[in-house]
């Protein structure tokens, strides 16, 4: 039996899990952190630091600390995306399963901006007693982590009926220090001639000039609006921090829904999903190309290779 703790709250890690309902050996369990504020931090703080292992917690509930402690030996636990240290080191200690792996669906430097901070993350995840494993190849090789696929999942069901693609440019995410090149491929765009949709959102405790404002919207657009944006443009806008080598979860949708994809990832040319007809490298590509790439048709994935990167298929690996 596998079992997959995910913080299904978010509606991506749900919509992602989604795709493991029903399947046999297989049981997605829901993380069950969902208190905050100081009190609970100092709880999970001290309960994370007590060298012996107690059968009640004020971090986590008794229901969710007995579903951990229901896992046998025998069976396997993939830890997805949950990268808390202390809930990690609270949870460690009631879960028997001898493979224990970690996927990291963020990559340490997104996690951890400081460089140094980013180090002693990653070394307090490897020391947890599991295999940490990243879709990051940088990451992979800097801090010896095992390299595999990045995931996403079959979005059949959401692909009925027909949708007019009447945008040819879409982005959605925080500013993360990333708005002037934002700003300079919104204007590239809208100087070739296409129509663009950005959805910016501020970064907190940052100035913005009235210029900067204008490209910015208060509010997050819920990964559920965000899929219906998806379905209405024709090429999928992938802005990476520096030296991000993996794909992000915005190069997957681009694959699975069929889309093209216009990226500041350098590391993009070497995809497995790569075709230089679906996906422009910014820094790579002719600027003034730009329009014209994104009025061509291109042919669509091979399945096998989408396969790869599908939930359904993915999670075999760590069973």
């Amino acid at each position: 039996m596998l079992h997959v703790i995910a913080n299904t709250r978010f509606f991506l890690t749900a919509f992602v899990m989604e795709r493991l309902r029903g399947v046999e050996g297989v049981r997605v369990l829901p993380h069950g952190n969902h208190d905050r504020g100081l009190t609970h931090s100092l709880a999970k703080f001290a309960e994370a630091s007590l060298p012996w292992v107690g059968l009640g917690s004020r971090a986590f509930s008794a229901g969710y600390l007995a579903q951990l402690r229901a896992i046998e030996p025998s069976d396997s636990v993939l830890v997805f995306g949950v990268e808390n240290v202390k809930e990690l080191r609270i949870l460690r200690r009631h879960i028997r399963a001898q493979r224990r792996t970690l996927f990291t669906w963020n990559p340490v430097r997104d996690y951890q901006q400081n460089p140094l901070l980013r180090l002693v993350h990653i070394r307090a995840l490897k020391g947890l007693g599991m295999e940490v494993v990243t879709f990051d190849p940088e990451d992979a090789q800097r801090h010896g982590l095992r390299l595999v696929d990045q995931v996403y999942r079959d979005v059949s069901p959401y692909l009925e009926g027909d949708v007019a693609q009447d945008i040819d440019l879409y982005f959605v995410g925080q500013d993360k220090g990333r708005l002037p090149t934002l700003a300079r491929l919104h204007a590239a765009a809208r100087q070739a001639g296409l129509r663009v949709h950005f959805h910016i959102t501020p970064d907190r405790h940052r100035a913005y000039t009235a210029q900067e404002r204008a490209l910015l919207t208060p509010t997050p657009l819920p990964y559920a609006e965000n899929l219906a944006w998806v379905r209405r443009a024709r090429c999928l806008l992938e802005v990476v921090q520096p030296h991000q080598s993996g794909p992000t979860v915005r190069s997957l949708e681009a694959a699975f829904f069929g889309t093209k994809l216009l990226t500041t990832r350098a590391a993009a040319v070497q995809d497995d999903l790569y075709t230089p007809g679906r996906v422009f490298v910014d820094g790579h590509d002719a600027p003034d190309s730009l329009g014209a790439f994104i009025r061509a048709p291109h042919p669509p994935i091979d399945p096998a290779l989408l396969a790869r990167h599908d939930m359904l298929h993915w999670h075999r690996q760590f069973i």
